[in-house]
């Protein structure tokens, strides 16, 4: 491909040999076939933020930068992805099979909101509240959508994934204990996810939970050997796995036949009932996942976007309105998915098949994780399934079943391709999918299998506590998206988030954060009642936490 250097490197040179023309956007460098994309994007922008002048504006250096990755990604491919997808030229209007070439990234994205995690606290939802926390539901899939447009945005207007941003924009000592907790996220849910797919395989084939956990770590295997044959295939899969979750679930709606007013009130109705609130706070931290940011933010640069200057501007408008379509329908499943469960629960509680989990609640304080413990006995994934056999016979656990195996797999998928470029993007650690697997299941392996064989009844409990992780995590991962979505000198003038999307973004993450604090505290101040080690460890943990999240709200992205 031919290229115009001249607005990198000052010379007026033109050369139809792309291998030299890369190479002269970025001096000393030598790219062959097998250097990863994800370096060469780093190099383009370096080379090309050395190479501008200082009275050289933001916007073209990231142009100059945008016409060194349309060089790059016609020779090369996204590492273990396969080849990128091309989307065609630009249309001036919609195109139905150009939205077809966009689908697949926002669908891998919408996994993450179906996680065991989130089936569980959706049965714990209808079980406690009935209908009335759909709403609420609703409510945290149309903020996902927004905070992952933002991370979508990043990695189509600038080329580069929100990792790689981290770690240009983050000192070392930011930098690493922002990946590790990102990493303690991916394998928080790793450990939902093999649960999940350990309970489907005991309930379809009577496989003691220890054994359907080592059967899950294997299967993962399956779904990463198929990335070998490129982006579509995967993403093929994961659509796969979500209409089966759609089958499964939905036929249990049709079998509960539910009150279609009592689901209209609930869903147009904002309320919490007073004894649900610990399941209200349950549902954010369960719903949006942090690393399904840097995720989303990387899937997109599996498209190719022409991005040469003359219709740079024009080709990321439309790369931005079919990803913000294309999610906004993936997440239309995803809610669905997730109400349909909440539906079935709130049915069957409501129609007498259970005891209220209510009923034997107490007033005893301690905050969010004690009280799950303590308060109510919610339905766990196992008791699911014996509540749906006798509200709807055989037939209801299987589907349930089905579609828990589902829910366990394409989420085991879509967290190890994140968890992939996280380490490549923010550490510039390149390994092998195969080996980080390995790693992040080995270390996984030792607390699910502990739980799994001496514990199994407090899987639920456990999968509770690893929803609050996500949670806590959360801010790590949605303050960078922020704070680079709103800059001017990354996104330039025209892509820059505006004034009052930016505050809504803001007063989002402060919520979320507040909604931390809540979960926190009371924890604290139980272990620090406990001992004066105990004391210091808890508030030396919950100032560290809030240190950290100010450093990262305080540093400059501007660079």
């Amino acid at each position: 491909m031919a290229c115009d250097t001249s607005a990198v490197t000052g010379n007026d040179t033109t050369n139809n040999d792309s291998s030299s023309t890369l190479n002269t956007y970025m001096p000393g460098s030598q790219l062959d076939e097998s250097t990863p994309l994800v370096t060469s994007q780093q190099q383009c922008y370096r080379a090309n933020r050395r190479n501008s002048n200082a009275n050289t504006m933001p916007s073209a250096t990231a142009t100059a930068t945008a016409d060194c990755l349309s060089a790059i990604e016609d020779e090369f491919e996204i590492h273990d992805i396969g080849p990128l997808v091309d989307i065609g030229d630009h249309e001036t209007t919609f195109s139905l099979s150009k939205l077809l070439r966009f689908a697949g990234p926002g669908f891998a994205m919408s996994i993450a909101y179906v996680d065991p995690g989130n089936i569980c606290s959706d049965l714990h939802c209808g079980a406690v509240a009935g209908y009335k926390l759909i709403w609420l539901l609703f409510l945290t899939h149309a903020l996902g959508l927004y905070i992952q447009t933002l991370s979508a945005r990043i990695g189509i207007v600038t080329g580069r994934n929100l990792a790689q941003h981290c770690h240009q924009q983050y000192a070392h000592g930011v930098r690493v204990p922002l990946w590790l907790i990102c990493e303690l996220a991916i394998i928080g849910s790793d450990i939902q996810e093999a649960i999940g797919t350990a309970i489907a395989l005991y309930l379809l084939f009577g496989i003691a939970v220890w054994k359907g956990i080592l059967i899950a770590a294997a299967l993962s295997y399956v779904i990463l050997a198929i990335q070998r044959f490129g982006a579509r295939k995967v993403e093929a899969i994961l659509i796969a796995m979500i209409a089966v979750m759609c089958g499964c679930f939905g036929v249990e709606v049709l079998m509960a036949q539910p009150d279609i007013g009592q689901i209209a009130q609930g869903f147009l109705v904002p309320r919490i009932p007073a004894n649900a609130m610990v399941q209200a706070v349950g549902i954010v931290g369960a719903v949006i996942m942090p690393h399904n940011l840097f995720l989303h933010s990387a899937l997109v640069g599996t498209r190719r976007i022409k991005r040469a200057s003359a219709v740079r501007n024009a080709s990321i408008r439309e790369a931005n309105f079919y990803t913000v379509l294309e999610s906004g329908i993936a997440l239309l499943f995803s809610f669905a998915i997730n109400a349909t469960i909440l539906i079935v629960f709130a049915d069957i509680y409501s129609a007498g098949n259970s005891s209220s989990p209510s009923s034997s609640s107490s007033n005893s304080g301690g905050g969010y994780l004690v009280r799950v413990a303590e308060e109510q006995h919610l339905p766990g994934l196992v008791e699911a399934a014996a509540l749906l056999e006798k509200a709807f016979g055989q037939a209801g656990p299987l589907l349930w079943a089905i579609g828990l195996l589902a829910s366990g797999q394409s989420s085991t998928a879509t967290g190890t391709m994140a968890g992939q470029f996280l380490m490549e993007g923010m550490m510039e650690m390149r390994v092998s999918p195969w080996l980080r697997m390995l790693i992040s299941r080995s270390i996984s392996l030792v607390p699910t299998m502990l739980v799994g064989t001496l514990a199994s009844k407090y899987l639920d409990q456990f999968d509770e506590w690893l929803n609050v992780l996500q949670s806590l995590a959360l801010p790590f991962a949605l303050i960078p998206t922020l704070k680079l979505a709103q800059s001017k000198a990354i996104m330039t003038d025209r892509f820059a988030l505006g004034t009052w999307w930016r505050v809504f973004g803001w007063v989002m993450a402060g919520a979320i954060i507040a909604l931390n604090v809540y979960l926190l505290l009371p924890l604290v101040l139980q272990v620090a009642t406990q001992s004066m080690a105990g004391a210091l460890l808890a508030y030396a943990a919950f100032g560290l936490y809030l240190v950290f999240v100010g450093v990262l709200g305080l540093t400059s992205v501007e660079n």
